[in-house]
C-alpha cells in the first residue's frame, strides 16, 4: 500500500484533479490501495474532493500540527523524524529540554495546540491559546561550542521569515532581535535554551512561536490573519518552517 505522504505529495503538486489511475500508476499500486489512503487522509481531516470523471483534488490540509498530519507532508531527513504533539502542554521548550536530558534523538520536534506557560525572551510569557497559533520546539545536539548557540537561533529566525514569505511574498517582514515583525508589530519569535559548557553544547531547545490568528489586542503584536485576512493551516506553516530550518541547519553544520 502507498504511504499517505506519497499520495499527499502527488495531490499537492497538482493544480487540478488527479485520477486514481494516474496516482496508482505513479506509485505502482492498485487503485483500491489509493482509495484506502484517500479515505485515511480524509479521516485525519484532509479535505479531498472526488469526481467520477476527474479523480481527486486536495482542497485543504488539517489545521492541527499533530505528528500524524505532519508526517504526511514533511520532506526532511533529520528534523521531525520523531514528532510529539500535545493538545495542551506547559511549554514545548520545557519538554524539549527534558528530552535533551534523555536519549531522545537530535531533530525531535514537539508541537502543541496550547501552552499553559508559554515562554518569551527575557523571562516573559508568550500568549498561547488553543487552536490559534503555532507553538513548537526542536531538540538539537549540534556538538559545537556554547557560544555558537546564537547562530542556531538566527537560523531559526531566518526559517520563520522564509516560511511566512512563502505564503505572503508581497508583504515585508523584518527579522531582528530574534523576532519577526511587520510595521513594528511582532508576529513571532525564537527562544533558544541551552545546556552545556564553554567548549560544547550538550543539547538545546529551539522554540518558535508565530501568531497565526490570535494576538493580544492591547499589545504591540500582529497576527497573519489580521494582517492578510487569510487563515493558514498551522500544519502547513509548521512543515514549511521545519523544512526551511533543516536546509539552513544542515548547510551550517556542513560548513563548520
Amino acid at each position: 500500500m502507498p504511504s499517505s505522504a506519497a499520495v499527499v505529495e502527488i495531490l499537492k503538486r497538482a493544480d487540478t484533479f488527479v485520477s486514481g489511475e494516474d496516482i496508482a500508476g505513479t506509485l505502482g499500486v492498485s487503485r483500491a490501495s489509493v482509495w484506502k489512503r484517500i479515505k485515511g487522509l480524509r479521516d485525519m481531516g484532509f479535505d479531498i474532493t472526488a469526481s467520477t470523471n476527474l479523480g481527486y483534488r486536495l482542497v485543504s490540509v488539517p489545521d492541527v500540527p499533530s505528528g500524524e498530519v505532519l508526517s504526511t507532508m514533511l520532506n526532511t531527513t533529520v528534523i521531525g523524524k520523531t514528532i510529539e504533539y500535545y493538545p495542551e502542554i506547559t511549554s514545548t521548550n520545557d519538554r524539549a529540554m527534558m528530552l535533551g536530558n534523555s536519549s531522545a534523538v537530535s531533530g525531535t520536534v514537539i508541537t502543541a495546540d496550547r501552552q499553559t506557560a508559554g515562554k518569551a525572551r527575557n523571562g516573559g510569557t508568550w500568549s498561547s491559546p488553543s487552536g490559534k497559533n503555532l507553538y513548537l520546539s526542536i531538540l538539537l545536539r549540534p556538538e559545537v561550542e556554547l557560544a555558537r548557540a546564537a547562530e542556531v537561533a538566527e537560523l531559526a529566525l531566518k526559517s520563520l521569515e522564509l516560511s511566512v514569505l512563502g505564503f505572503f511574498p508581497d508583504h515585508i517582514f523584518v527579522a531582528k532581535n530574534y523576532g519577526l515583525f511587520v510595521n513594528e508589530k511582532k508576529l513571532g519569535g525564537i527562544l533558544c535554551e541551552v545546556r552545556g559548557e564553554i567548549g560544547n553544547i550538550y543539547y538545546m531547545a529551539v522554540g518558535a512561536g508565530l501568531n497565526v490568528s490570535h494576538y493580544e489586542s492591547d499589545s504591540r503584536a500582529e497576527s497573519l490573519f489580521s494582517l492578510t485576512g487569510k487563515m493558514l493551516s498551522r500544519a502547513e506553516l509548521t512543515v514549511s518552517f521545519l523544512e526551511n530550518f533543516e536546509k539552513l541547519y544542515l548547510n551550517w553544520k556542513d560548513n563548520e
